[in-house]
């Protein structure tokens, strides 16, 4: 422990009434001698203070203090009355430390040692909790927070406040020594029944008699308050900061009414012996709303307001004010954000400008709805992907021995993946917050599809000198990683996807490349599944138009479908589904009977449990713990090995069953999916792994393409160092496919004869004849409809519709058996390592990719609710699309360096997903909804009537973004990855998103071209675009130590081109508490003129009372970062905590 030596000896020195008890002591102590050491005895005056024990030099208390004891956690052992006729005591440690006092008379003994057994701080803590109970239960104090909790009162953001109220003191008395106090005022709300409440506090102001406080307390409706309501302000002088040890100097009460009443009031701070102390200044403001816009503005670059979309309020008072005429603003949030954030924290500021007028700043902070909601819907689709790949592998039926095994293993991986998904679902369902996931659980693998501590970071500013206003927006959200995923932590997602491309390894990089064949042929059976689905809703619309009879659109629609159903027989390849279904030696041959038996039964058990499954959706019938409750989430398959009694779905053949379908008996085991199965969702032949398709093109597929992937593979590099990222990224979407066609007899030996296989290819070359028969006959029928003049006849539109029905069924046909040839193609080429290594790999990727998805769509909704409707009709309209960036605060040492791999890999993840524009009406939904398929997913985005009905094509109202990602570590740990080179991967990483965010700059010069010939603002210190990106280049190529200026640019230029900017550290509490206040005050001195001299106190005021400190105690129930002071010190100046705020903590 450390010791201020001149604070103790000025505490030790003071008068008498000041100290416990004092008197004189006979103390034995070690006395240095000439010649050796020797025990004696002396008089001293001690002095007893809380738990500090002090001693002076002599036996009067005029002497000097030369020692103190500091008491606690120690024995007293008491000693029988000595020769010399005193009373000795002993204090003890266990450390074995021991101090030998005595008195001259026992009374006086007894009372030193009531005194010391009153001293240790716990006893001292516990006679202090007692006695404040003791003053709770005589009059009640509640917390605010509480006092909301309690009533169930909700913080509405829109509410219009009763008064604001700012507040200044002057003449505040100095202590003993001379020294100014560092006064905080509480404001105290005394209601009729007894009840009080601490309703606000201000800033601590240091060492200051005539303080200026900058945060302002509101008072609310929705709290119960009315004009009768008493307020009571009390001022205290803070005499530590680190344990916030306060003592009261003054205080004062009014009513409410007559802070409402009165712009501007002094009034004297009193004692309770009615003592003036000094005086405090009430500026208050009665808000009364003018007008409540739909939707806020952002003006990141107007000086003009749009007063139509504001809430107008002006000063109040019963006499004339002094700036007759002066509106004060207060925000609206707007519905769309009401509904979709809750547990909004709020802190209100009043700043002075350079100018000589007032800067307004509401800071808010608020939980998305959809930290868990979005979650959910992405793992119905994960787990409605996997049952459906289960489907195929189990409907396959008996093949040949050799494949059995292969079958059931392949099998047992989906399920087990299932079960995963299933847990997830299921505890997000349960959590005990439910739109909040703390840092602390960071760890909790049944949590991990959540994103971490994602909030909303909203600053609302208004300039009354400059008369100008403005949204700024951060979504915080901590690392898009897969925390649990411990023993995997060796550089993340970018590490693990390269090893399984086996970039080192040949035999690797096959069975990669056989996985990219897998995938390819997958998304033909997607892209197949999609058109059919388009062609019949297309033919559904064609009988609708003829009975509307727009002969017209008619005809626009059929010219569709040709184009649609010629795609669909181009991916219709039947000797390719010949010689799959060959391979794995269909039909039967001879095997072992016993060995069989034993596979089917397992088969037949999985094939239970997927039936129920499908009985269950919310899948609370089976016991996932041993795939998810532990920290390492990766699924396992154990094989199963149990009989089952269920009815067994692999049919014998009987003759009844082989004329199910016309024609489709082509000598194989059974029939695949009944005719009136029908996919639920979507399909899109576009993988979450592959470039985005235009939003022009129609087809997202090429007839002439091959039906298998590529086995040719470009590896250039053969470290994490020395990869390019973009390039690493980029491959994930597989090879570059072959013009010619790929056979699948790489390896397997052909078990069908020719014969058969003839026999089989002709039949199946029939089906897709009959599907081109089918379609020409309704489209035949539909033109020849549209041609007459007259109304259809029901019996018309009827036949048009048989006509349909026969195409449905026909291109069922064909969809199932290009499943049922995708199954036996995995069967022949699928290894079950290699599956379940991506297995492994495809829950981390999922879980990191749902985190970013939720962390997006909720920055998505704020910008629509923040931006003006104007831009984002032209961002959208240009095919431009939102820019989203990224910034990271981790350090590429030890587990951070693989949570920057996981993000990297989920953000480029992210620009493949499609999102759309719905209208919110009575039927549709205000929250988000995903659609599609994993290879295909689809958010729809909620947003005003206003803005969708300035859309004119619809087309337009889908969009991708363009996600940019910098990170730059901070903390102790960057600086050891710095200087042990760790760092060239992102320096590498930082370069590709300069370029990519170049290429977007380029396109936004398009749309939003410069005006070079405008005169320069003056309100405005912002630099131009152009400059910010050229310092931008310099600065990210620059391989400087903590290079924070790549961050700070890169923020202004996203808000510079209406982006929207998220930021991120590994659990977005600490970190990422000083980049966002950073950036805030830097917006205020930048765009709205704050004062240089207030720029330092406004950092500390936004760091020790906004809403970033509240969001430490959300977290982990303490109010404090979690930063040590060597930690501190490791963190450039500008990211550094104020005194007070931050302790050795859990992170």
């Amino acid at each position: 422990m450390r010791y201020n030596k001149q604070e103790l000896a000025a505490l030790a020195s003071q008068t008498a009434q000041n100290f416990d008890r004092e008197g004189v002591m006979v103390m034995k102590e070690k006395q240095e001698g000439f010649f050796r050491r020797s025990e004696g005895c002396a008089a001293r005056w001690f002095r007893l203070r809380g738990n500090l024990l002090f001693y002076l030099k002599g036996p009067e208390p005029w002497y000097e203090p030369i020692g103190v004891i500091i008491l606690g956690q120690h024995q007293v052992k008491l000693q029988s009355q000595d020769e010399n006729g005193h009373w000795p005591f002993h204090i003890v440690w266990e450390n074995g430390v021991c101090y030998r006092l005595a008195t001259y008379h026992e009374s006086e003994r007894t009372m030193w040692l009531k005194a010391i057994h009153l001293a240790p701080y716990d006893v001292l803590n516990a006679q202090v909790t007692t006695l404040r109970e003791k003053l709770n239960r005589i009059r009640p104090v509640l917390d605010i927070n509480t006092y909301r909790l309690q009533k169930g009162i909700v913080v509405d953001m829109n509410e219009v406040p009763l008064c604001e109220l700012a507040l200044s003191c002057d003449n505040l008395l100095c202590d003993a020594h001379g020294q100014p106090p560092s006064p905080l005022i509480i404001i105290y709300i005394r209601h009729s029944k007894g009840l009080c409440i601490k309703y606000g506090t201000t800033e601590i102001c240091d060492k200051s008699s005539n303080p200026c406080f900058s945060k302002t307390i509101l008072f609310r409706a929705s709290d119960g308050l009315t004009r009768d309501a008493v307020v009571r302000i009390v001022v205290y002088d803070v005499k530590e900061r680190v344990s916030e040890t306060a003592v009261p100097m003054g205080f004062t009460s009014m009513q409410l009414s007559t802070i409402q009443e009165a712009q501007r009031l002094r009034v004297a701070l009193m004692t309770r012996d009615s003592k003036t102390v000094g005086f405090v200044t009430l500026h208050g403001w009665s808000l009364e709303p003018s007008y409540i816009g739909t939707s806020p503005v952002h003006s990141n670059d107007k000086n003009s307001i749009d007063i139509s979309q504001k809430v107008l309020c002006h000063r109040r008072s019963q006499s004339l004010p002094p700036r007759l005429g002066l509106k004060l603003k207060f925000p609206s949030y707007g519905s769309l954000l009401k509904q979709n954030f809750v547990n909004s924290h709020q802190v209100t500021y009043r700043f002075h400008s350079g100018l000589g007028g007032d800067i307004t700043v509401h800071e808010i902070m608020a939980e998305p709805k959809l930290c868990y909601q979005l979650p959910i819907q992405l793992l119905d689709i994960f787990i409605q992907r996997e049952k459906e790949l289960l489907e195929e592998l189990l409907s396959v039926g008996e093949i040949n021995g050799m494949f059995q095994k292969k079958q059931l293993e392949l099998a047992g991986i989906h399920m087990s993946l299932i079960k995963h998904y299933c847990h997830s679902k299921r505890c997000l369902q349960q959590s005990e917050h439910a739109y909040f996931k703390a840092s602390s659980k960071k760890d909790d693998s049944s949590l991990e599809f959540a994103p971490i501590n994602l909030h909303l970071q909203r600053m609302w500013v208004y300039n009354d000198t400059l008369n100008k206003t403005g949204f700024h927006d951060v979504v915080t959200a901590g690392a898009f990683a897969a925390h649990t995923h411990k023993s995997e932590r060796t550089g993340g997602l970018i590490r693990l996807v390269q090893q399984l491309k086996g970039i080192n390894c040949p035999k690797s990089a096959i069975n990669f490349a056989i996985a990219n064949k897998v995938q390819t042929d997958y998304d033909n059976v997607l892209a197949m599944i999609r058109l059919r689905d388009e062609v019949i809703m297309d033919m559904e619309r064609i009988v609708v138009l003829l009975q509307a009879s727009q002969v017209d659109d008619v005809i626009d629609t059929v010219e569709g479908i040709k184009r649609k159903s010629k795609s669909m027989l181009a991916l219709w390849e039947p000797d390719v589904v010949v010689e799959s279904m060959s391979m794995i030696g269909w039909p039967k041959q001879a095997f072992n009977e016993e060995a069989e038996l034993q596979t089917m039964s397992s088969l037949m058990r999985l094939t239970e449990q997927l039936n129920m499954f499908d009985a269950n959706s919310d899948c609370d019938t089976f016991d996932a713990s041993s795939s998810s409750s532990s920290k390492d989430t990766s699924p396992t398959v154990d094989v199963p090995t149990l009989s089952s009694s269920a009815h067994n779905i692999f049919h014998k053949r009987t003759d009844s069953n082989r004329n199910t379908l016309e024609r489709s008996d082509l000598q194989f085991y059974n029939d695949y999916f009944n005719i009136e199965e029908r996919n639920r969702f979507n399909y899109s032949f576009r993988s979450v792994r592959s470039p985005v398709r235009s939003k022009n093109d129609s087809l997202s597929f090429d007839s002439n393409r091959t039906r298998r992937g590529s086995l040719k593979h470009d590896y250039k590099n053969s470290s994490l160092e020395q990869v390019s990222y973009r390039c690493l990224m980029d491959s994930l979407s597989g090879a570059e496919k072959k013009k010619g066609s790929d056979k699948k007899t790489d390896t397997i030996p052909n078990a069908v004869d020719e014969a058969m296989k003839k026999s089989n290819l002709i039949q199946l070359k029939s089906f897709g004849e009959d599907l081109e028969s089918c379609c020409n006959s309704c489209l035949d029928a539909a033109i020849h409809l549209s041609s007459l003049s007259r109304a259809k006849t029901d019996d018309e539109i009827d036949g048009l519709r048989a006509l349909i029905h026969a195409f449905e069924k026909t291109s069922e046909r064909l969809v199932r058996w290009e499943r049922v040839s995708h199954a036996s193609f995995r069967l022949c080429c699928e290894l079950p390592k290699c599956s379940r290594d991506h297995a492994a790999l495809q829950t981390r990727r999922d879980a990191c990719f749902s985190q970013a998805l939720a962390t997006v769509t909720s920055g998505l909704l704020c910008w629509f609710c923040s931006t003006p409707c104007d831009i984002v009709v032209k961002v959208l309209t240009s095919d431009l699309g939102p820019l989203c960036q990224f910034e990271g605060l981790l350090s590429l040492y030890a587990a951070e360096k693989a949570m920057w791999g996981d993000m990297v890999v989920a953000i480029e993840d992210l620009q493949t997903v499609v999102f759309t524009l719905t209208k919110v009406g009575h039927s549709n939904m205000s929250i988000p909804q995903v659609s599609g398929t994993r290879g295909s997913l689809n958010v729809q985005i909620p947003v005003s009537d206003s803005l969708y009905g300035k859309f004119t094509d619809k087309k337009q109202l889908s969009f991708t973004i363009t996600a940019v990602f910098f990170n730059i570590g901070i903390n102790e740990k960057a600086t050891l990855a710095e200087a042990l080179g760790e760092t060239t991967p992102q320096f590498h990483s930082n370069n590709d998103n300069l370029d990519r965010l170049n290429k977007y700059y380029h396109k936004y010069n398009k749309v939003f071209p410069t005006d070079h010939s405008a005169p320069n603002r003056a309100s405005s210190r912002t630099k131009p675009l152009e400059d910010v990106m050229e310092q931008l280049r310099i600065v990210v190529h620059k391989k400087v130590p903590k290079n924070v200026e790549v961050l700070h640019l890169g923020a202004l230029a996203t808000r510079l081109m209406n982006g929207i900017r998220f930021t991120s550290c590994k659990s977005a509490k600490d970190r990422t508490g000083m980049s966002v206040t950073l950036e805030q005050c830097s917006i205020l001195a930048s765009e709205y003129h704050l004062a240089e001299h207030e720029m330092k106190k406004a950092l500390n005021i936004m760091r020790s009372e906004g809403c970033r400190r509240e969001n430490t105690f959300k977290n982990i129930n303490v109010r404090k970062y979690a930063f040590t002071k060597k930690q501190v010190m490791a963190l450039p100046l500008d990211y550094r905590p104020p005194a007070g705020t931050y302790g050795s903590s859990q992170t």
